[in-house]
């Protein structure tokens, strides 16, 4: 957590006190981020720091090689990425299309960050079915966690746990796992059900938007004299 914000500001700055400044603010940032992201997605925080920090020096390596390189680099870069996100709208077209019901990588990562996306293609009946399934099972979940910290409370704290108690506990923590699979699968149910109503228009589209982003005049940039 020192080494990374030190080198960030190495890359950036040729004094020590521009080193510094640069540092303290690069490891400020990134540590609200990764803090961010862990209570955010209720991710570990030690790992979640650890991937921010590895994030933000490669992000500061790629800003450096960005501001360094010349115009045919830059250029070179961009149609790249263009191709690069091209292909990877076409795939997901075309997956969305042949197999619906299977896992959208895409799409799962576009609602996992904004979850508002779903009613762009949930019914008014799939929105509400999708929202008090999650529901349940957040509840479930907060249940089970509840029924963990009583436990862990409990032996902390040197009391002893009979046998029934053990057993009900256990049996609690089970069903309300089972509970939250359940919701879990209703909540995969209506998501395929949906994407599959909406499979050809949306993969269609999709097919547009990766022509429209694909440069199709790809031998230029790397050809100096058209520069």
């Amino acid at each position: 957590f020192l080494i990374i914000p030190a080198t960030i500001g190495v890359i950036f700055a040729s004094s020590a006190p521009r080193q510094l400044a640069v540092g303290w603010v690069a490891g400020t940032l990134t540590s609200a981020v990764g803090l961010a992201a862990s209570f955010a997605m209720d991710l570990p925080t030690g790992a979640a720091m650890v991937c921010a920090f590895g994030g933000a020096l490669a992000l500061a390596g790629i800003l450096k090689y960005v501001l360094r390189a010349d115009r045919f680099a830059l250029r070179t870069a961009m149609v790249a990425a263009r191709w690069i996100g091209a292909a990877v709208i076409a795939l997901s077209a075309i997956q969305l299309a042949v197999a619906p019901r299977q896992d959208q990588p895409l799409f799962d990562m576009l609602e996992y960050a904004a979850p508002p996306l779903r009613s762009l293609y949930f019914s008014k009946v799939e929105s509400a079915t999708y929202r008090d399934s999650d529901e349940y099972a957040e509840r479930h979940r907060l249940a089970a966690e509840q029924l963990i910290e009583l436990e862990r409370r409990r032996r902390t704290e040197g009391e002893a746990l009979d046998d029934l108690e053990v057993r009900r506990i256990s049996s609690f923590l089970k069903s309300y796992g089972e509970m939250r699979k359940g919701e879990q699968f209703v909540m995969g149910e209506v998501r395929a059900r949906a994407r599959e109503r909406i499979r050809w228009g949306a993969s269609l589209s999709l097919l547009a938007l990766a022509l429209l982003l694909a440069p199709l005049s790809w031998g230029r940039p790397w050809s100096r004299s058209a520069a």
